[in-house]
């Protein structure tokens, strides 16, 4: 694949990113709709839940988007010590403005917010697995940390990381479908973590980055089967009358997504302008996704009262806006500026 098609198609993953982020805008504010004006319509509710899919959404494209950019790094100088600094720094740099600016808002004026949550100040300041963060969307900071750091495994050995990476799946099934989804060690948060179904979706991402690398062709009739299979995935359990475990759907649309990345990666062939709207939502999508709930629980509980369709939409499209303007000056301040001057720190020594 040449460097032209791998700019082309990593173009598009960034409008994903973008298009994963305002999914989860959308799911926090209709959550606050719910809280702050009481409503409550099935089409809302059905935004509300689709939109909590981007989190699964951002899960695959991140571990496509690790995997496959290490398999270009392997051999270079230092690959290990920078593939883990350049992730603390893209982690922790936006977060830790808006993490601690949460936490200290919550010890000042714990009713600022909706619910009512025990906060843990180690997770908060480190996101190390322990109990809750002060900024409530940081929790999927910890599957993403946790599947970097078990994901440096494959600096060392790819062997070993694949062989890990099945073992890995085994005993998350059997951690989440068996009689050990009541086990002990369960209590503890990092275990709950590691054995987290949320981490299939990062290998789901990863498998599609070796069927891009090793450039394995899908037949018509293959892609044919898939989009059947798929179908059957969502469809079956009502048609059947099937009881469906808890995390199935999610599950679904993690195959869904690779499925859609797979299409879009390998036909894919219109160049993208960086000046397009959602090139700029897609690279302050990190940001975007870090601000945007308390954000969102402002302007929603400072809105006037909502007794319209036409009102609701005009609500949703402002807090979209909002988040994503903001998002974006949040992403030059402590994504661009901020992260390269701490890089640049880091080079001197």
């Amino acid at each position: 694949m040449s460097a032209e098609s791998k700019n082309r198609y990593l173009d598009v993953l960034q409008i994903f990113r973008g298009i994963a982020a305002l999914m989860v805008v959308i799911h926090h504010a209709i959550g606050s709709l719910h809280y702050y004006h009481n409503l409550d319509y099935a089409l809302l509710n059905f935004l509300g839940k689709f939109g909590k899919l981007g989190v699964d959404f951002f899960f695959v494209l991140s571990g496509f988007i690790i995997s496959y950019s290490a398999y270009y790094k392997y051999n270079e100088p230092d690959s290990f010590k920078n593939y883990l600094q350049n992730r603390i720094i893209r982690v922790y740099v936006p977060y830790l403005p808006i993490g601690i600016l949460m936490y200290v808002l919550y010890a000042f004026l714990p009713g600022f917010s909706n619910g009512n949550r025990e906060i843990s100040l180690v997770t908060s300041l480190t996101l190390f697995p322990k109990g809750n963060p002060a900024l409530s969307v940081a929790w999927t900071l910890t599957f993403e940390l946790g599947f970097y750091l078990l994901f440096s495994i494959s600096y060392y050995s790819k062997k070993i990381w694949n062989t890990f990476a099945v073992m890995w799946t085994v005993l998350i099934l059997l951690f989440n479908y068996s009689k050990l989804d009541n086990s002990l060690i369960l209590q503890y948060h990092v275990f709950r973590v590691f054995f987290s179904t949320y981490n299939i979706e990062f290998l789901i991402g990863y498998v599609l980055s070796l069927i891009i690398i090793h450039k394995i062709k899908i037949s018509l009739n293959q892609k044919i089967l898939g989009l059947f299979t798929l179908l059957l995935l969502y469809f079956g359990p009502i048609f059947f009358s099937i009881e469906i475990p808890e995390f199935y759907f999610n599950f679904s649309f993690a195959l869904t997504v690779f499925y859609l990345l797979y299409l879009v990666i390998t036909s894919f062939s219109k160049k993208i302008p960086k000046t397009a709207l959602m090139m700029y939502v897609g690279n302050a999508s990190f940001s975007v996704y870090l601000i945007h709930n308390p954000l969102q629980m402002m302007i929603l509980r400072l809105y006037p009262k909502i007794n319209s369709v036409p009102n609701l939409i005009t609500s949703l499209i402002l807090v979209l806006f909002l988040s994503s303007l903001f998002g974006y000056l949040y992403y030059l301040i402590f994504e661009k500026k901020y992260m390269e001057f701490v890089k640049s720190k880091l080079k001197k020594k």
